[in-house]
């Protein structure tokens, strides 16, 4: 619960004439207990009024005891309400009773004629003075735009979808749009904003298809017109109590779309399909044993024909982790990879010790496809404990390593692990982006990545050849370089140790979104080039509590900084140090496109876009929000956007009409 950022769903705000009396005597019942407390600022309906917004949709989606936390509590305006149990349970009974049925709402009939003479019947979804959208029975939703009594629908054409995460299955994050390019950009501005103020985080890329919009927050989605971002629809259900890591934060990070179906994760490893048009639940179903185990889910689906292909995290909670394969339209798993085996399987001889029963390898971000050669890409994360490798002597397999599967069977093909017996935290989970290009003189199917332990890698993905490795950091303590074979020339003296060892990177870069210019031939990521002091804090694994046996302490100094790499020889050929107080550190990745533009969230709340030959600034626009998510582009009605979530909402882009 982070009460900060739910300033604008206070339960119950302040009544400026309330005294202490009331507070104390109002009596149990749920009717009158509102009336006192809640009514005035809220609406007597709960949906709110000009003091207050609406509660209905914070109370449909959280659990009882965060309600009554923030009662108590109080928040910013609203003070905190001295309530006995009687009458809290009849207070939130009463919230409760507010909800509208589902089959309550009566959509509202309307037919429009738009100005171009063609006539339009069906649902209202939203309508403001300025637009509208209307659902027709033949389920498309059309996206007006309003002038009086006139309406216009905007050309189906040009449009340019987002269909995935990273944008395309080669997870590349680089757009052939160009209508903003270097010469029109300092013209930039907002268009609209969608404000998710309750959500503890955003972490999300917005998926675009058809001129909608599809957003998530913790365990929510939202239909959005992208034109406008006026809501269409939302699917909420409450965050999950108990959880560890960063789902419990509220992280997730975005949909699969599969045909007229959409994918999603929920924070305590459910995976759900949704109507695309309606946002009805078509099926759940749970990938794992939670509570029993501490699995959790934050990353957005991979939709492969009928195949949708998740991951789970639980990375620092001791969970045995995989990726699995279940059917788009029944929800029936199709197959399951383990990413570690049990104890006396197949490569549990590069576990010695009796860490292997609690060894994670977790696979919390969205893989890879080329279709082409059908071969599914996906990154595992790291070993635990994270930082104490003194139970889990050697290579850990298959931690921190790219793995490439047979997406319908989930059949291996080959492997490479970037960092074996990995005592240091760095998760392979950054972006496996695919290319094709010439490789010093040869043409090549590559796998590339800037890894977390501060090398950028370049991997021949038809069999897993490993090509290069070259460091991208000014200093590496852990290894001075690879072997042709692919193997790390590792240096002494730089484990944890129990009074602490100085070690570098802390983190070369992390999940951030790496992205390539083809027509450049540059590649784009977020740069850490910091050090830090990890020490050994030796524990034995409980259940419930993070599992990382030791801390990493950062080291004054560095950089934080967008970085552009020539892919030939990983060498830097610029580098836009960021400087930003106040907010902490961004993260998010980049966005290329053949505009010459490279966008992202920068330190202190300020998304920029930066010449992509050279790494200079030509615009900005400052939030005063930190930013978690990385930015994407589309095309409606033939105008570009360029939108990114912000910790307030998602916002979107375009040059002036």
């Amino acid at each position: 619960m982070q009460p900060r950022r739910l300033a604008l769903y206070l339960l119950c705000s302040l009544v400026v004439s309330l005294s202490a009396g009331a507070q104390q005597s109002a009596p149990a019942g749920g009717t009158a207990s509102f009336a006192i407390r809640c009514a005035v600022c809220h609406g007597g309906d709960g949906n709110g009024s000009e003091r207050a917004p609406s509660l209905l949709g914070f109370v449909a989606s959280h659990p009882d005891d965060q309600i009554a936390a923030l009662i108590r509590s109080g928040i910013r305006a609203m003070p905190p309400h001295v309530i006995a149990d009687p009458e809290m349970s009849g207070l939130l009974a009463f919230l409760h009773g507010l909800q509208p049925a589902p089959a309550a709402r009566v959509p509202q009939q309307r037919a429009i004629t738009l100005d171009n003479g063609t006539n339009l019947q069906g649902d209202v979804l939203n309508e403001t003075n300025f637009n509208l959208q209307l659902a027709t029975a033949d389920g498309m939703v059309h996206l007006l735009s309003r002038d009086g009594t006139a309406y216009r629908e905007p050309p189906l054409s040009p449009q340019v979808d987002w269909p995935r995460y990273d944008g395309s299955f080669t997870s590349n994050r680089n757009s052939a749009l160009d209508q903003i390019n270097t010469s029109n950009v300092r013209s930039l501005a907002l268009k609209w904003m969608f404000p998710v103020t309750w959500a503890p985080r955003l972490e999300a890329t917005p998926i675009v298809a058809d001129g909608v919009m599809y957003v998530t927050a913790a365990n929510a989605v939202f239909a959005l017109d992208a034109t406008s971002g006026r809501q269409l629809w939302n699917y909420r259900r409450p965050q999950t109590p108990g959880l560890l890591g960063e789902a419990a934060g509220g992280a997730n990070r975005g949909v699969g779309i599969a045909g007229d179906r959409l994918m999603m994760l929920t924070d305590n490893a459910h995976l759900l399909a949704l109507d695309k048009h309606s946002g009805k639940l078509l099926w759940d179903v749970e990938m794992t044993d939670w509570p029993k185990s501490q699995y959790s889910a934050s990353g957005a689906p991979l939709v492969i024909g009928d195949h949708v292909i998740v991951g789970v995290a639980g990375g620092e909670e001791g969970t045995r982790g995989f990726i699995a394969s279940y059917n788009t339209q029944t929800g029936q798993r199709d197959w399951q990879f383990w990413t570690i085996p049990k104890p006396g399987e197949k490569l549990s001889e590069t576990w010695v010790g009796s860490a292997l029963e609690h060894g994670c390898g977790a696979t919390w971000m969205s893989g890879s496809y080329d279709a082409q050669l059908d071969l599914l890409y996906w990154a595992v994360g790291n070993p635990c404990p994270d930082f104490n490798g003194a139970d889990r002597q050697g290579s850990n397999l298959y931690t921190d390593s790219v793995v490439a599967l047979r997406p319908k069977t989930g059949e291996l093909k080959w492997y490479f692990q970037f960092t074996p017996h990995d005592t240091h935290d760095w998760d392979a989970d950054e972006p496996m982006m695919l290319v094709d290009e010439s490789f010093h003189g040869r043409p090549r199917k590559l796998l590339m990545q800037a890894d977390r332990n501060g090398f950028f890698f370049v991997l021949d993905r038809t069999n897993g050849e490993f090509l290069q490795a070259t460091p991208f950091l000014s200093k590496l303590t852990w290894a001075s370089g690879f072997t042709k074979e692919g193997k790390p020339i590792t240096l002494p003296n730089t484990e944890p140790t129990l009074e602490g060892n100085l070690t570098c990177p802390s983190s070369g870069t992390n999940w951030m979104s790496q992205s390539y210019n083809p027509q450049l031939k540059l590649f784009y990521f977020a740069a850490i080039d910091r050090c830090s002091i990890t020490k050994l804090v030796p524990a034995p694994f409980e259940m419930g509590k993070r599992y990382f046996n030791g801390t990493g302490s950062a080291v004054p100094g560095g950089t934080h900084s967008i970085r552009a790499l020539d892919i030939q020889t990983g060498k830097t050929v610029w580098d836009y140090v960021m400087v930003g107080e106040g907010r902490g550190p961004s993260a998010s990745g980049t966005l290329s496109t053949n505009g010459g533009l490279v966008f992202f969230g920068s330190d202190g709340g300020i998304f920029t876009a930066l010449d992509a030959r050279n790494g200079r600034p030509l615009w900005h626009f400052t939030s005063n929000e930190n930013f978690r998510a990385s930015p994407m582009t589309y095309m409606v009605g033939g105008k570009q956007y360029v939108c990114i979530a912000s910790a307030a909402g998602y916002l979107s882009f375009a040059l002036p009409d």
